[in-house]
């Protein structure tokens, strides 16, 4: 089936808005970034789906979870299935490289600018591909720093 409105006229307005975005960036004395998880989901590093099946599926067969983040809230029996999770999440979160080179292109646009990097994400990514790290508020912490993403747990 084909449609019989044209795709060049609706992705034109998004074009000029991309083109927009270049030219500020060109301009800009100094440029915030605002981050979240959406931007490591476009590099590869989605929490669910094949990525989860292939690193989680025994974890989805044993405890019906269906997604990395909802599994991080699931109440294990025993301090050993916790951390069972919380280590090969942190592994394939923040130690594997990401998959798609998002973060490098980012970084390209911007690394002769005087940038600052707010954000949610805790996988490292930015400073992986050479963000400073001085330049980097993480607002939830990260997985390679310890202590700053734990949270207690009562297993009694």
């Amino acid at each position: 089936m084909c449609s019989r409105i044209g795709t060049e006229k609706s992705t034109e307005a998004y074009w000029q808005k991309i083109e927009r975005l270049r030219m500020e960036l060109l301009q800009a004395d100094a440029v915030v970034i605002g981050a979240g998880s959406g931007l490591s989901a476009a590099a590869g590093f989605t929490y669910s789906g094949e990525r989860f099946e292939k690193y989680f599926g025994d974890f989805a067969v044993k405890y019906g979870i269906r997604d990395m983040y909802s599994g991080g809230f699931y109440p294990y029996a025993t301090l050993a299935e916790y951390w069972a999770w919380w280590s090969r999440q942190i592994y394939y979160n923040r130690y594997v490289d990401i998959p798609e080179p998002v973060y490098e292109k980012l970084l390209e646009l911007i690394k002769d600018k005087d940038y600052f990097v707010l954000t949610t994400n805790v996988d490292h990514c930015f400073q992986k591909v050479g963000f400073a790290k001085e330049r980097l508020f993480y607002t939830q912490g990260d997985y390679g720093l310890s202590g700053r993403n734990c949270r207690t747990i009562n297993l009694s």
